[in-house]
């Protein structure tokens, strides 16, 4: 009995473990169906970590738009792999792992699962590692140039320029170091009259061939100070006279312009400083005179001391002799006729005796020298002379600036010519006055208030004018060559 129960015991057993093993199989193929095992490419990002080692390093990576994602291959059941995301993943992209510009590459680290169960197998994963480039970090450092784009107001000047910093260092990669020539920055100073001050104005760099690095400008920035002073004309102050027979012909100072600063309302209304006054009474020739400007309150001299030298030019005055023939001499004033026209009228014919005249004058040699006597127009009034002979003072028209020394005095012949109608004494006259131009060139005819001159007289004064111009430079001539 026992062993037939021992034997119904195994037999059971025997098929309870067939049952369950067929239960487990069974199972796995509805798992299967339902639930399949497969596989799944996932994208990782990657995670940079100590990119800052290669400046550290001096090394520049060229190539910074490297592949930022990796592709993960994992295993698993269709369920698990649908809820994984990049996430639940990490790849680590390490610069650390660089040590020199001849490195070509970087490999990855991992991929790593984050998640604490195993129900994923991670196949691969591509790629490995990430390519880079690399160049040596290089350094420069240059002056910054300031450009001045503009003029400034009228008669104001850009005295002095700052620049903070002075100087930029550049740092980048050794390609692009190499190419770099200047910096420069620009300040806008069109229409400016006072200081002025530009902050955090953007630098550009430019290479070689004087063309702008993009990748350079705009990165930097400086501050500019601009000064600003007022150019104006500096006045010779002088006082007192030079003496006797001298005269002040020019002053001038060795600065004509200088340059102010101060105040932007004070010196906005000044145009011109003046020097301390200098007293010139009794010199004799021409002096120099140091002297200080007299500048107002607040105002200061850019780039010079308050000195200048002031030349105050004296001449003395010299007398010359003008000789004055008759043929130039004007009459004035004459009175042709007295009484009425036919009943018995007089007539009035005038005659210069002298010659030849001399005026003497005084003043200056260059003014001196541009007299002659037909600029001196000499005249003489005969206003209401009777017949006969008369003494009668010459009359002449100078520049104000030339002093008349001494006026000679002219013989006139007045003649009355009476019982002459007016037709046969204008005739008669005017033959007469024909025949005495040609023969004396003296005699004035009635014809004219204004006693025009004849046309041989005329010719007359040309040509001695023209004599006396020669003369006159021939005497110039012999002064200049017998100082």
């Amino acid at each position: 009995m026992a062993g037939k129960l021992a034997n119904l015991f195994n037999r059971d057993i025997t098929i309870k473990i067939i049952s369950a093993f067929l239960g487990v199989m069974l199972w796995f193929v509805v798992l299967n169906i339902n639930d399949p095992y497969t596989e799944r490419k996932i994208y990782v990002e990657l995670e940079v970590r100590n990119e800052n080692v290669l400046q550290e390093r001096n090394l520049y990576l060229t190539n910074r738009n490297f592949r930022r994602t990796v592709e993960v291959l994992v295993r698993g059941r269709e369920s698990t792999l649908n809820t994984l995301s990049g996430a639940d993943f990490e790849a680590i992209l390490d610069f650390k792992k660089v040590s020199s510009v001849n490195d070509k590459s970087v490999t990855i680290d991992g991929p790593y699962y984050l998640r604490n169960d195993k129900q994923i197998e991670i196949a691969g994963m591509v790629p490995k590692e990430i390519p880079i480039q690399l160049e040596n970090i290089s350094s420069i450092e240059l002056p910054v140039k300031l450009e001045l784009k503009g003029v400034p107001k009228t008669s104001y000047k850009v005295i002095r320029t700052a620049i903070e910093p002075e100087y930029i260092s550049i740092s980048d990669r050794g390609s692009i170091i190499n190419e770099v020539s200047e910096i420069r920055v620009i300040a806008d100073i069109n229409n400016i009259d006072r200081d002025k001050k530009l902050v955090n104005q953007y630098c550009v760099v430019y290479d070689k061939e004087n063309k702008e690095i993009t990748a350079l400008s705009n990165k930097f920035t400086v501050n500019i100070s601009v000064e600003v002073g007022r150019e104006v004309n500096v006045e010779p102050s002088v006082s007192g006279e030079p003496a006797g027979d001298h005269v002040l012909t020019g002053r001038k100072v060795n600065i004509s312009k200088v340059v102010i600063t101060g105040p932007y309302d004070t010196i906005s209304n000044i145009t011109s400083v003046s020097t301390n006054p200098i007293n010139i009474d009794g010199i004799t020739s021409t002096q120099d005179f140091k002297t200080s400007l007299n500048l107002p309150e607040g105002v200061k001299l850019f780039n010079m001391e308050n000195e200048v030298t002031v030349t105050v030019e004296v001449e003395s005055l010299e007398e010359r002799e003008i000789t004055i023939n008759k043929q130039f001499i004007n009459i004035e004033n004459a009175w042709y006729q007295v009484g009425l026209p036919g009943y018995n009228g007089k007539f009035l014919q005038y005659e210069i005796l002298t010659e030849s005249c001399k005026v003497v004058l005084k003043g200056r040699r260059a003014d001196l020298n541009m007299v002659n006597q037909s600029i001196l127009t000499p005249h003489i009034d005969v206003g209401r002379l009777d017949e006969g002979i008369h003494n009668v003072q010459l009359k002449i028209s100078v520049n104000p600036s030339i002093q008349i020394v001494e006026l000679p005095f002219v013989e006139v012949k007045v003649t009355e010519i009476v019982n002459k109608t007016p037709e046969t004494s204008q005739e008669e006259e005017n033959g007469t006055s024909e025949n005495n131009s040609e023969e004396n060139g003296n005699v004035t005819e009635p014809v004219s208030t204004e006693n025009e001159t004849s046309r041989g007289e005329q010719n007359t004064r040309d040509n001695e004018e023209n004599n006396e111009n020669e003369e006159s430079n021939t005497e110039e001539e012999n002064e200049e060559s017998n100082p």
